[in-house]
């Protein structure tokens, strides 16, 4: 039987980065740094709610095909479910108007399709349940997050961060946590919580080169740019998947503290072991793995990521990772395949066999 280790607090924006919002000195960072602490607590807390209820599918339906329901938060955090009158835009309704929502709206039905027509998989439970959003979060909250049913989203503070319907990745992100959730149900604690925040990555990465139908040599391989506003353009984003640092010695942001190799595996007691930062490991194996495989990492790279992280067990470590995703790659495309996944395993420090 499958269990849960380790709470999930499944959110896009690292802890990490809103402490250094916190510790910046300046008044108007530490609001949004309270304000999405807030918000982190609520999500946190509606989280833990969902996960002790949930018993079978709490999104299962019964039609066929996908079906999108976008919510009005009008800045509030709750309740849940949100009053029906909040509903702004279903599936098959024309746009609103309203950019927070129709982004929301046409991103969901991006990543459906890439799940859908990459992957094989019907939404998020893999059975067609409702994909549902809720916008405009809380007030100035700087975040996105997938509470265990929706998928809420924050609108920055219009200065440092724009709101975070803006981000496809976002979209694919959070909602690839609930594809885990609904899977190998991967546990969210040190190495196995890192996996899981960076299959999400991948996930949402891979689901953008194929929207843009980029190749792996020209895609841009940095995440969350989209959410940076003015005051932080000088930054490239939020994670780097190449061994370059996503931002370094910046004024607000300091410098990113993901590492790329085992050597510099971070130990902590923060963050479930500091899931978010060490995610940047297997991140950057994906990333080798795909350079070396070529193409469009939608064909082979993130094929044999989704079949064998979606089967890993819920505590696996990055060594069965590695052995799991060289297996799936010689069975579905070859030795020259799987020799150029143990590469990249074997680039960032973990052995694939």
């Amino acid at each position: 039987m499958r269990h849960f280790h380790g709470q999930c607090f499944c959110c896009f924006l690292p802890p990490y980065i809103v402490r250094e919002l916190h510790d910046a000195g300046v008044p108007t960072l530490a609001d949004i740094a309270f304000d999405t602490a807030r918000a982190d607590s609520a999500a946190r807390a509606r989280r833990q709610v969902v996960e002790s209820n949930v018993a079978g599918d709490p999104i299962r339906r019964k039609e066929a095909g996908r079906s999108r329901r976008i919510y009005d938060m009008e800045g509030k955090y709750g309740p849940f479910p949100p009053d029906p009158a909040l509903l702004r835009r279903k599936e098959g309704d024309p746009p609103t108007g309203i950019a927070a929502v129709d982004n929301a709206y046409d991103n969901a039905g991006i990543v459906y399709d890439f799940f859908k027509k990459v992957m094989k998989r019907d939404s998020i439970d893999g059975q067609g349940g409702h994909l549902k959003a809720c916008v405009n979060y809380g007030r100035h909250v700087s975040n996105a997050y997938w509470d265990g049913k929706y998928l809420l989203y924050g609108n920055g503070d219009g200065r440092y961060f724009r709101c975070f319907t803006n981000s496809l990745t976002i979209a694919a992100h959070e909602m690839t946590h609930g594809v885990l959730k609904f899977s190998s149900n991967l546990g969210y604690v040190g190495e196995t919580g890192a996996l899981n925040e960076s299959f999400c990555d991948v996930m949402a990465i891979s689901a953008v080169q194929r929207h843009l139908k980029q190749d792996v040599d020209a895609a841009e391989w940095i995440v969350g740019r989209e959410i940076l506003g003015p005051a932080l353009a000088d930054v490239e984003g939020v994670r780097s998947f190449t061994n370059q640092p996503a931002y370094a010695g910046h004024i607000v942001l300091g410098t990113d503290p993901q590492p790329k190799h085992m050597m510099d595996y971070v130990v902590s007691d923060e963050d479930n072991g500091a899931v978010h930062t060490n995610s940047g490991i297997p991140n950057h194996a994906f990333y080798l793995a795909a350079r070396e495989i070529g193409g469009k990492v939608w064909e082979k790279t993130a094929r044999i990521w989704y079949e064998a992280f979606t089967d890993l067990d819920d505590d696996a470590d990055f060594g069965e990772a590695a052995r799991a995703t060289a297996k799936v790659a010689r069975e579905r495309f070859g030795e020259k395949t799987a020799e150029a996944v143990a590469n990249a395993w074997d680039g960032v420090g973990v052995r694939s066999n």
